[in-house]
């Protein structure tokens, strides 16, 4: 794109910031200290429910990976620029409340969320992708992951009487919805713009998607069968209710992405993750 057709591609981003902006500002707002009873904190949830909560806070542990090495990609765009920082911003706030919650429940201390802190930060997460178009597709699938993730997290706190982390949980699946719907409306115009190039980076990012951190957090491996096990997320629930509703929602489908490819090879699901 060149131009003024480039001036207004990036026009129609800048205005999908504007209204994402607007939005968080007038509905989504809110404070780790005070919009979560604290009080109603159930120290009795299961090892296992505080397990799965350690390691999506882990996954945000990577959060200046994220924001820094994106922002680098998409710098010279001042919508996905901008809402690139606001994301971070957010997603520290859940990185906080997921912390705070692991603390007031009695499920570690603060030497031992210190420790495990320490542990993560010398390991550094990578682009998984190279060009703005192909992570814009990419975060579209993770961000929707990520918000299902919570939620179904969520039923367990619900199920397991614990006021506090059900709360936040619900705060923070309510910002990553936000997210997603920011991600699925800027691949629609990528889409307007270049269908078939579109159509062949998501083919890619399906071939080839890992959920963010997961190779780089200790003991991945037990955890990912904690996630499933507790039936949080998995491969067909991200075959069903993450990659069929999503290219639904962009008005394709995979074998449309396959034949543009010219090949037919199944397009893989991912290895689970909690991020």
């Amino acid at each position: 794109m060149k131009g003024s057709t480039n001036a207004q591609f990036e026009n129609r981003f800048f205005e999908l910031y504007l209204e994402f902006f607007n939005r968080a500002e007038a509905e989504r707002r809110w404070n780790v200290q005070k919009d979560i009873p604290w009080d109603q904190c159930n120290p009795k949830v299961s090892e296992e429910i505080a397990f799965i909560v350690e390691s999506f806070c882990a996954v945000e542990l990577f959060l200046p990976d994220y924001t820094s090495k994106i922002l680098q990609l998409i710098r010279k765009s001042r919508g996905r620029a901008w809402f690139q920082a606001n994301w971070g911003y957010e997603e520290s706030k859940h990185s906080l409340v997921l912390e705070e919650w692991l603390l007031r429940s009695g499920k570690r201390s603060a030497k031992e969320i210190r420790e495990f802190s320490d542990t993560i930060l010398e390991r550094e997460w990578q682009l998984p992708f190279a060009t703005p178009r192909q992570m814009m597709v990419y975060t579209t699938f993770q961000e929707l992951s990520t918000g299902l993730n919570y939620k179904n997290l969520r039923r367990k706190a619900i199920e397991q009487g614990d006021a506090a982390l059900s709360t936040a949980l619900s705060l923070v699946a309510r910002d990553e919805s936000a997210h997603y719907q920011f991600f699925q409306d800027g691949v629609k115009l990528y889409m307007q713009e270049d269908r078939d190039g579109t159509l062949q980076d998501m083919k890619l990012v399906l071939e080839g998607f890992r959920m963010p951190a997961q190779d780089l957090i200790p003991n991945w491996e037990v955890r990912g069968k904690t996630i499933v096990g507790e039936k949080i997320f998995s491969d067909r629930i991200f075959y069903k209710d993450i990659m069929r509703p999503i290219l639904a929602v962009l008005g394709t489908s995979r074998e449309e992405i396959q034949t543009l490819a010219k090949t037919v090879p199944e397009l893989v699901v991912p290895k689970i993750s909690a991020r």
